[in-house]
């Protein structure tokens, strides 16, 4: 979803602020923690799909397609969301900059 790019983002920008503004120790510090944070939210989603005695849960063994939905219409559908959640992130840059040209 849009709130999980603009997290990744959002991190990504002041990872980079702080590094260029000489705070390597506590950009090091966060680093760590974000991959740590990964490792356990990865670990949560293995528990959900594997089970704890490391099996196939029953629920994803016996997952059946919904025979209303095609592949098609999910892809596009998921690309459709890519597209719009990315654009505004890219081009929030140039917006930025024009505003601060018009008002400052």
């Amino acid at each position: 979803g849009y709130s999980s790019i603009s997290r990744f983002f959002g991190k990504l920008y002041l990872f980079w602020c702080g590094w260029q503004a000489g705070l390597y120790f506590l950009v090091s510090i966060g680093l760590l923690t974000s991959v740590v944070s990964i490792y356990y939210y990865l670990k949560i989603i293995k528990l959900l799909m594997t089970g704890r005695n490391k099996e196939i849960t029953p629920h994803v063994r016996n997952y059946r397609r919904s025979p209303l939905r095609s592949n098609n219409s999910i892809e596009l559908s998921m690309i459709v969301c890519v597209i719009a959640s990315t654009i505004p992130g890219i081009s929030m840059n140039p917006i930025i900059a024009i505003a601060q040209d018009t008002l400052f």
